[in-house]
């Protein structure tokens, strides 16, 4: 299938690597002229397990900074696959998917053909059946469904497992409204996988209310861990990690993400919970779980810092293991990492910073050192994530017999 991956970001282009090597003829296209130069003479570089690999191989795989007419006549399914930047209510802009309407609009206009077009890109419930679709039927100068389709097909995935995410799903969720634009994107699922996965088709509105709940629940769970945590360091002799392993023993629950020690970070859980909490005041449903799981999320920061503080002096020098929110990435989203550094920093303590991808604390590069270095340097460690050298670490704290604390729970 002739298939258009518009953005080519952290998603975007792995979903277009992944739908090349399942067979399909790509063309991948980004307003960035940069990004695709460097993706069309092999100098790009990407941190994301397999990416690299996947683009090595040769794939119908093509991209563009510009979209031209015989492009878009050749396309049967346009996958929207751009950023939707959070406003200061929480809620999210769909200012770059409508310009991207716009500057398609005229192309779709010409052609005869029938066109899918998937939004991929995480929306606010309400946003493809109101705003998106009056601004796409505004452009084309027609009524959707007959010639041009719109769904709503959120992925599930995580940075630093995107392409086993795509490959290896759970399910695949689809909102739609019109039958033919369902079997389109169905067939392309299928060739995704090695395997049948279901899929739960819906209408538009539900599947958005879908996609920002999941992340929603799992935040929750995140965040009554750490409340559990925060409640045993009242106690002696009381394991957090024993407690949360027997509370995800029962099926009802579950153990994942059910885990305590750091807060949630990254480019989604904490602006999909922002948004969360915004539709809650919305329609003024009180006592919103959204609301209070980001203040706990928010407290259980400073609760780690004076953690940090009670164990340490002021002439401790503090070392900080992870910056990028988490392992393969060097994303800094509401990092842990960022968040301790600059808050330990500001309490007037000695902190340096150590990250297997060379990720640094915005403003504060020059506390960065090499593993070697911090390992020697510091009396006192944060472990905020799994790293390539965590072996190395606990063998030569143990060695050397320092403190630290283990926010990831090896």
């Amino acid at each position: 299938m002739k298939i258009l991956v518009v953005g080519l970001g952290k998603l975007g282009l792995p979903l277009a690597a992944v739908l090349a090597d399942a067979g399909h003829s790509v063309a991948g296209y980004d307003k960035s002229s940069d990004l695709v130069k460097s993706l069309n003479n092999r100098s790009f570089y990407s941190s994301e397990p397999n990416l690299l690999h996947l683009l090595d191989k040769p794939l119908d795989l093509n991209y563009f900074s510009s979209i031209s007419l015989e492009m878009i006549e050749e396309t049967e399914l346009i996958f929207i696959v751009i950023p939707t930047p959070s406003l200061n209510d929480g809620s999210f802009s769909n200012e770059f998917i409508l310009k991207t309407f716009f500057d398609i609009g005229p192309l779709l206009k010409q052609k005869q053909d029938r066109t899918a077009i998937c939004i991929v890109s995480t929306v606010m419930p309400g946003s493809c059946d109101g705003e998106l679709r009056t601004g796409l039927e505004s452009v084309v100068g027609e009524t959707l469904g007959k010639k041009i389709g719109l769904c709503y097909h959120p992925e599930f995935i995580a940075l630093g497992s995107v392409i086993e995410n795509l490959q290896v799903p759970d399910f695949h969720l689809l909102g739609v409204s019109d039958t033919w634009v369902s079997d389109l994107v169905e067939q392309v699922f299928k060739t995704m996988t090695s395997f049948a996965v279901p899929c739960k088709k819906m209408s538009v509105l539900e599947a958005e209310i879908v996609k920002i709940s999941v992340n929603n629940y799992i935040t929750m769970k995140i965040s009554f861990a750490n409340s559990l945590l925060q409640l045993c360091d009242h106690f002696h002799e009381v394991n957090i990690h024993t407690v949360t392993q027997a509370i995800g023993m029962d099926s009802r629950i579950g153990s994942r993400y059910l885990t305590a020690g750091a807060p949630y970070g990254g480019p989604c859980f904490p602006r999909d919970t922002l948004a969360m909490s915004k539709l809650f005041k919305d329609f003024s449903i009180s006592n919103s779980y959204p609301e209070l799981t980001s203040k706990i999320n928010s407290d259980h920061t400073e609760f780690l810092v004076n953690k940090v503080l009670k164990f340490t002096t002021k002439e401790d020098v503090i070392g900080i293991l992870g910056v990028s929110y988490k392992t393969g990435t060097t994303v800094i989203d509401e990092s842990p990492g960022v968040l301790l550094a600059v808050s330990l920093l500001n309490n007037g303590m000695k902190v340096y910073t150590w990250d297997d991808q060379n990720v640094k604390v915005p403003n504060f590069s020059n506390i960065d050192l090499d593993l070697n270095q911090i390992l020697e340097l510091c009396d006192f460690f944060i472990i905020t994530r799994d790293t390539q050298e965590i072996k190395k670490i606990y063998d030569y704290l143990k060695l050397k017999n320092k403190k630290f604390i283990d926010l990831w729970n090896h």
